[in-house]
């Protein structure tokens, strides 16, 4: 038997695949959807979040329902609001077979706005196609709508609060109504505060939250069947590879699927026992120097941690502390926490976050986070944020480290100077037009603290450097070491001093 055969690591899983994990979000998922209940599986990639959805669409329609998954990478990213509507009623009305019903209806509502029509399309063109076929006895009214890849909402160039705002809408008017004949599943990688960040708009917060967990030992137990009758060159025993895979992934659904079929494909030279196995093959596969590169999984993690939109400060120091004293608080009001989770490097254990399983402890070490944690982060109006690593320049050259193109902004304007562990002073490298901290004229060295707000031309950068540990300023005063910074022909020479 090939590992193609039995274990599938990445991807979404048949309905009907041998290796399929039944957890106990399945019951749940399919019990809330059946009642009628608006559901959400928010979660870490590569957890099965897929899966579950077309095994849940798949019983569902057995029962009567009619479902329909409604895939966002499919219709793309650079779309205006009317293709992204539009393409959702196309596919939709692919699935249900009433395309031309639905462009019919799309074309003789062009009045309506796209989000407005395509919600208006659903109660007054669906439903009712549905409620005919249940009179002829085809199918139930009852209509399942799963959404997945909900992440890739935050890549459109349009906002889509709107379409949350409707689908919240929707869900209480039916509640209201006592009930409804459609219902919604939210699936991605995302948290719910992330579907609506507009500050004038009530969060995102209705519905049932299904908690996709890791495989449970009992639940795994289907993967070391596949080891039964599988025809290896050495003997194994199926309950000794399921414990030490456990040891390394704790349940991770694709960390788990990877290393039984790398188990199943194995031909070592000298067979020395299930433990050493299963230790190499890990090794070769998550832990080589080459792994972070290989295998999508690690990408993945890595790419999530550092690309962050939250403070990448605050969330490298909050993995920094779960790593070394192995618990941190769950605040669910923390973005920070949120990122971790979806990262997938941290999972909750009642109220506190915990380290998501070996293999990312491993990979993503305290040697790790020191390598990448920056000083300190800038954050630009329009939210994007700068890192600040070490000294760095800014100006409307190239050459600086951190570019502000603006005629008003020397060529060498100013300069971030990093003294010790983490203090970070700001010197004006005589510019033309003058650099500003906190409304204050810099005409001295000044040391940054976070939450400051430098001003230089056109710009105001807001300092993230949370937890910084500060000297008295007593101490600070005496500072005597001269510091030269060299910009081309020109030299600055400063003493820092407090502001």
């Amino acid at each position: 038997m090939s590992g193609s055969d039995f274990y599938i690591a990445g991807g979404t899983l048949r309905p009907d695949a041998a290796s399929y994990v039944e957890r106990s979000a399945d019951r749940e998922l399919l019990k809330q959807l059946s009642r009628g209940e608006f559901c959400y599986v928010l979660t870490a990639r590569q957890m099965g979040k897929s899966s579950l959805m077309v095994r849940t669409a798949r019983a569902l329609q057995s029962q009567g329902v009619a479902a329909a998954v409604l895939d966002l990478t499919a219709i793309g990213q650079n779309v205006t609001p009317e293709q992204w509507y539009d393409g959702l009623q196309i596919r939709l009305g692919s699935q249900l077979g009433i395309e031309d019903m639905l462009e019919d209806y799309w074309q003789e509502n062009l009045r309506l706005g796209p989000c407005q029509r395509w919600f208006a399309a659903l109660e007054n063109c669906v439903l009712p196609a549905l409620s005919a076929r249940r009179k002829s006895g085809s199918s139930n009214l009852r209509l399942v709508v799963f959404i997945d890849e909900l992440d890739v909402v935050k890549s459109l160039p349009f906002a889509t609060e709107e379409f949350f705002a409707a689908l919240r809408e929707s869900h209480f008017r039916a509640a209201q109504n006592g009930g409804s004949q459609m219902t919604f599943c939210l699936l991605g990688v995302a948290a719910p505060h992330e579907l609506m960040r507009d500050p004038k708009r009530t969060p995102f917060n209705v519905g049932c939250r299904i908690e996709l967990a890791d495989f449970t030992p009992a639940e795994a137990q289907v993967l070391a069947h596949g080891l039964d009758h599988a025809n290896l060159p050495h003997p194994l025993r199926p309950g000794k590879v399921l414990e030490r895979v456990l040891y390394w992934t704790s349940g991770h659904p694709y960390l788990t699927q990877r290393l039984f079929r790398a188990v199943l494909e194995a031909q070592p030279s000298v067979f020395t026992g299930e433990e050493h196995l299963v230790d190499e093959l890990c090794h070769d596969l998550f832990l080589s120097p080459r792994a972070g590169d290989a295998d999508d999984n690690l990408v993945f993690v890595r790419e999530r941690l550092l690309r962050a939109q939250a403070d990448l400060v605050s969330i490298l120091d909050l993995y920094d502390r779960l790593l070394r004293h192995r618990t941190v608080p769950d605040d669910p009001e923390d973005s920070a926490v949120s990122e971790l989770l979806l990262a997938g490097v941290a999972r909750v254990n009642g109220n506190w976050l915990v380290p998501r399983n070996r293999i990312y402890e491993t990979v993503f070490d305290v040697r790790w986070v020191a390598a990448r944690k920056p000083v300190a982060e800038l954050e630009m109006a329009d939210g994007r944020r700068l890192r600040v690593k070490e000294t760095c320049s800014l100006g409307r050259v190239e050459s600086n480290d951190i570019v502000l193109p603006d005629v008003k902004v020397s060529r060498r304007h100013a300069l971030i100077r990093k003294e010790g562990a983490d203090q970070l002073w700001l010197v004006d490298l005589g510019s033309r037009n003058g650099t500003c901290l906190n409304g204050e004229v810099v005409m001295r060295p000044m040391l940054l603290r976070d939450q400051d707000r430098i001003e230089i031309g056109r710009y105001q950068l807001v300092v993230h450097q949370p937890g910084a540990v500060r000297q008295p300023s007593a101490d600070l005063s005496n500072t005597a070491n001269t510091v030269i910074y060299r910009a081309g022909e020109s030299t600055s020479e400063f003493r820092p001093r407090p502001h």
